[in-house]
């Protein structure tokens, strides 16, 4: 049976500076991913924070850059969906969608999640015109696309989408919680409209167009016509796959240092590429540490 020294689940910004910190000790890591690399960057339309950029970069411009990182470094990413994490004797046990994997240490950079719209159902036919995340239609030209949300990743999908569609934001409440920055910016695009205390209570399929949103808004009916709806109402940790067992035991083998757990998936109220960025490098110092010790 062969044991991987080290398991890194997910491709963002953390799991690749860890994999980057291990390689350059002599460790080679074994890294799965079930999208693509970088993780929910390649949504950012610009990553403003990040040094190194005095102009900022768009995510997916970021995300092209790691890749390239990752290539020079000879790091190899598998393309497999872990499906579960046990814990079985003194190892750690990875399923993949494929096959079945041991190993010493396990780091999680599996980032988040997005928290699923529940107000109302959303017609299964239709499902190909609802999202969570903007990657899938940053293609498109000339839609409509309407946004539910007020918080960062709302408006930076509507920045990011209005170069070439129409864009409507839907905030629930009132209150806006993102950046003043990307409000101002959105408040400037003619091509973005913005609702308050808006909520939808119907979707309604219309095959051959889009779909219709019947809202309540400030406690009148108005409808809504969009080609495409993305729900960007917030976001959790996509822990998923760890079992029940390691569950009850996770703080216990965090502290012998058999598990890690860096970037958003431990911060997701940050959800910074700089800060997940950090922790990866220091997990891969630690572990380095702890292989050696061992």
């Amino acid at each position: 049976m062969k044991i991987e020294p080290v398991t890194i689940i997910g491709v963002g910004p953390a799991g690749i500076a860890t994999a980057i910190q291990l390689k350059r000790y002599g460790i080679e890591p074994i890294l799965f991913e079930k999208d693509a690399i970088g993780g929910l960057l390649r949504n950012a339309n610009l990553v403003e924070n990040y040094p190194g950029f005095p102009y900022g970069i768009s995510g997916l411009k970021l995300a092209d850059l790691f890749k390239k990182q990752l290539r020079g470094a000879s790091i190899k990413v598998l393309f497999e969906e872990v499906i579960k994490v046990d814990t079985e004797d003194e190892l750690l046990v990875v399923e993949t969608s494929k096959r079945v994997f041991y190993s010493k240490i396990v780091v999680v950079a599996s980032g988040t999640k997005p928290m699923k719209f529940t107000d109302c159902e959303s017609p299964e036919e239709d499902m190909d015109k609802i999202f969570y995340e903007v990657c899938p239609i940053l293609k498109v030209k000339k839609k409509r696309i309407v946004i539910v949300g007020a918080g960062d990743v709302a408006f930076d999908y509507a920045l990011n989408l209005v170069k070439n569609n129409e864009i409507i934001l839907l905030n629930r409440g009132k209150r806006v919680k993102c950046l003043p920055l990307l409000s101002e910016r959105a408040k400037m695009s003619p091509r973005i409209a913005y609702y308050e205390n808006t909520k939808i209570s119907r979707i309604i399929s219309d095959s051959s167009k889009g779909i219709f949103l019947e809202c309540i808004q400030g406690g009148k009916n108005s409808e809504f016509f969009a080609h495409y709806l993305i729900f960007a109402i917030g976001r959790e940790p996509q822990l998923d796959f760890l079992s029940e067992r390691l569950k009850k035991n996770v703080r216990e083998m965090e502290n012998k240092g058999i598990i890690y757990f860096v970037g958003d998936v431990a911060n997701h109220d940050t959800r910074q590429a700089a800060i997940a960025l950090g922790e990866g490098i220091m997990a891969g110092m630690k572990i380095y540490r702890k292989l050696k010790e061992a």
